[in-house]
Order: structure tokens, then C-alpha cells, then sequence
């Protein structure tokens, strides 16, 4: 039973993984169709910016909302303290998507994509492993190495095909 209920788990974190994934890979596919329907009428990446920011804030301001309703029906205490660093960060991810936006006009797809989407990804992962030693072990550490490796081999190796 029990190891029943861990390859559910499993198949369950798989079936997440894959639908995260595949959504956060067409995250920009609407701006880069947007950008080709826009192009030659010479008009600033950053007006997407708005429509993409609000979509955000509404699904966010929405879960919230659906949490304060369903933690007053249960009568649970709604802790209201993570707001605060949630918006900021949700600041900080706005500046990050103009930036974004910028990227894809100037390079590409293919290139500014790879690079803002893995890039965060490297740095805060040497971050993890180098400031605050989450990865231990020598066998751990050089998978880590072989991942990163395969990560910035990668990227190059769009950036040189495209």
C-alpha cells in the first residue's frame, strides 16, 4: 500500500512537472507573434508589458482571494504578512519581464529567450550551491556540474544555430 502511494506521488509530480513545463516554455509565445504582427510599425516592446503584468495580477489577486474565502469558511486565520514580499517580488518579476520583452526585440527569440529563461536559473542555482552549500556531497556536487554544463552547452548551442 504504502509503495503504492508513492508511485502515485511520483507519477503525480511527474504529470505537474511536465504541465509546468510545457506551459513555461509558450509563455512568450504570444509576444513574439505579437512582435511579428508589430514590427514594422516600429512599436515599443515594453506596451505588451501591461497586458502580460495585469494577467499576473489578476490570477495572483484571484488565488489569494479564493485562500482568504476557503480559510474563512474553515475558520483558519488568513496569515496576511507574505503579501507584502510577494508584491515586491512581483515588482522585481515585471522589471525582469520588460527587460524580457527588450531582449526578445533585440536578439531574437531563439537567443533572448534561452538566456532569460535559463540564465535566473543558473545564477540562482550557483547561488544555492556556492553561498548557502545546498548541495553536499561530491556526488551531488558533480552532478550539479554536469547539469550546468549541459545547461550553458545548450545555450550556446542555440544561440550558434540560430
Amino acid at each position: 500500500r504504502a509503495r503504492w502511494a508513492a508511485r502515485r506521488r511520483h507519477a503525480l509530480g511527474v504529470g505537474i512537472a511536465l504541465l509546468a513545463g510545457s506551459t513555461c516554455g509558450v509563455n512568450a509565445v504570444p509576444f513574439d507573434i505579437w512582435t511579428h504582427s508589430v514590427r514594422a510599425r516600429g512599436v515599443s516592446p515594453l506596451t505588451f508589458v501591461f497586458s502580460q503584468s495585469l494577467g499576473a495580477y489578476a490570477a495572483a489577486t484571484t488565488f489569494y482571494l479564493v485562500y482568504g474565502l476557503c480559510a474563512l469558511a474553515r475558520r483558519v486565520p488568513v496569515q496576511h504578512s507574505p503579501v507584502r514580499p510577494a508584491y515586491l517580488a512581483g515588482c522585481m518579476w515585471g522589471t525582469g519581464l520588460s527587460a524580457q520583452f527588450v531582449a526578445i526585440e533585440e536578439l531574437g527569440m531563439a537567443e533572448a529567450y534561452v538566456i532569460c529563461a535559463i540564465g535566473p536559473v543558473m545564477v540562482s542555482a550557483l547561488i544555492s550551491c556556492v553561498v548557502f552549500g545546498e548541495i553536499r556531497g561530491r556526488a551531488n556536487v558533480r552532478d550539479f556540474a554536469i547539469a550546468l554544463t549541459l545547461q550553458c552547452a545548450g545555450v550556446v548551442m542555440l544561440a550558434l544555430g540560430s
